[in-house]
């Protein structure tokens, strides 16, 4: 008897369906690890190269072309077949990598650091969309549970591993070495997935690729630069500018396109749409927990750098483990997936509002347990608001609309940190050392992330909650 499941979009005999799967993870192991260890060494290597003037530069680079490429790299994917793009782009994506790590010369690395995201986005959605594919319905939030637990590990373990290399000498491997899950990523995709591409002649939309990388190196590079140089500053102004009227040219290209980047009937889509604004607001506290929480946590409490590097431990061990669980869970019932995700919005925006309250005397360990309640609406997060999204669309819409998820998720932490940068800024504008102010600055951002949180729970309540319910009484 055959082992190949034929109820799914690339049906695989067991063996070939884990090691793809397999290979899905380590591409995700590899994500996280040269994120990580690249945040970590970045200094390191600036310093070597006497460049640390460059450091915010290199930082949007290590940022801007994984934006752009993710909607772009699935379309790609649709076009011309998951695999090849992801044996074309890992490749891409380890040379660079590699190159990094004997390159000293600051042009050049950046060069490299900037190929590197922009190869990554290619291939970033590629393990979400074939867990959908090589899955049946009812695996897919476990499947997803696996990918995000791999992030989770990536993270800890490549930090971890970077930090050691670097510490012993060996900074250039310390810079290489998540270029080896990488590898094998590519290796196990390569060798067990055939490449399912569009038949007949493809028509790649070179015009849509064009006014997307435009619109969004001008609005991508103005949010960053914005709070360091200013919003009133006219080279933001212009960004903007730029951005915008690319934005329009793209949509009117789109809609002319016989194979648009990102096909604008998506946007029709009520159900879809919905849950990409979901999957926004779930990202959006990310950067309020990774930045202003260390900072009220040394500056208003007092407490040591050590005890603040050491907040989101776990958190960490929470979204190893619990997406499994979490996924395995939702799997089991169509309502656990709206279920889901008021726990994903809940429990982000009931602890960051507490956080809202910090004070001198406010204890460090409320920190560590409301960070760690963050971990656990993560692990909901991860195996609920992207298989949904994917159930809303067709086959052929697969790979962009999963991208688009992906970006959007992406774009939030970016309009985050100019939003919670403003509103900083505003209570700490009159003497920056001030406790008093620093308390009022991170306050103001907790209290932001939280009731943009308490405003998704609203939305998956009241819109989607019913669309769902309403899914499953048509099924």
């Amino acid at each position: 008897m055959s082992d190949v499941q034929t109820n799914v979009a690339i049906p695989l005999p067991k063996a070939k369906k884990n090691m793809v799967q397999l290979g899905c993870i380590c591409l995700m192991l590899s994500i996280a690890m040269f994120g990580l260890s690249l945040a970590t060494l970045q200094a390191p290597v600036l310093e070597e190269m006497n460049a640390m003037n460059y450091f915010s530069l290199l930082t949007i680079f290590s940022s801007l072309g994984l934006a752009i490429m993710t909607p772009i790299g699935g379309k790609l994917g649709d076009l011309l077949g998951r695999r090849n793009i992801v044996i074309i782009s890992g490749t891409i994506c380890a040379v660079c990598g590699i190159g990094m790590g004997f390159v000293r010369a600051l042009i050049p690395f950046m060069i490299l650091r900037l190929l590197l995201g922009a190869a990554q986005g290619a291939f970033t959605a590629a393990p979400y969309i074939l867990v959908r594919e090589i899955n049946e319905p009812k695996d897919v939030p476990k499947a997803m549970g696996l990918l995000s637990s791999s992030i989770a590990v990536g993270g800890f373990v490549g930090s971890i591993i970077a930090g050691i290399l670097t510490d012993m000498g060996f900074l250039n491997i310390a810079i290489m070495f998540p270029a080896i899950p990488l590898i094998i990523g590519v290796l196990l995709i390569g060798m067990n997935l055939p490449n399912k591409k569009q038949e007949g002649k493809v028509n790649v939309d070179v015009p849509g690729i064009v006014a997307l990388t435009i619109a969004l190196s001008g609005i991508l590079l103005a949010l960053n630069y914005g709070p360091r140089i200013g919003w009133g500053d006219v080279k933001i102004i212009v960004g903007f500018i730029i951005g915008i009227i690319a934005v329009f040219i793209f949509v009117k290209v789109e809609n002319k396109s016989q194979e648009p980047v990102i096909p604008m009937h998506l946007f029709k889509n009520k159900n879809y749409i919905s849950l990409l604004v979901v999957g926004f607001i779930c990202y959006f506290y990310m950067n309020a927990m990774n930045t202003f929480a260390p900072l009220a946590v040394q500056k208003v409490i007092g407490s040591s750098t050590a005890v603040s590097g050491a907040l989101q431990m776990p958190r960490t061990i929470i979204t190893i483990v619990l997406p499994l669980i979490a996924g395995a869970w939702v799997g089991k019932k169509a309502q656990n997936v709206w279920k889901s995700m008021v726990i994903a919005t809940l429990l982000v925006g009931v602890p960051l509002a507490v956080l809202g309250f910090t004070t001198t005397n406010t204890s460090v360990m409320i920190y560590f347990v409301a960070i760690a309640i963050t971990g656990i609406a993560e692990s909901f997060r991860a195996v609920s608001i992207t298989p949904a999204a994917q159930a809303t669309l067709e086959q052929k819409e697969l790979g962009v609309g999963t991208s688009l998820v992906n970006f959007v998720n992406s774009l939030s932490g970016l309009i985050a940190a100019a939003v919670f940068g403003i509103a900083y800024d505003i209570n700490t504008k009159a003497d920056p050392q001030s406790v008093s102010n620093i308390a009022a600055g991170v306050n103001s951002v907790f209290l932001i992330s939280a009731l943009v949180s308490i405003v998704g729970l609203a939305i998956v309540l009241l819109v989607v909650r019913k669309q769902m319910n309403a899914q499953a009484k048509a099924a």
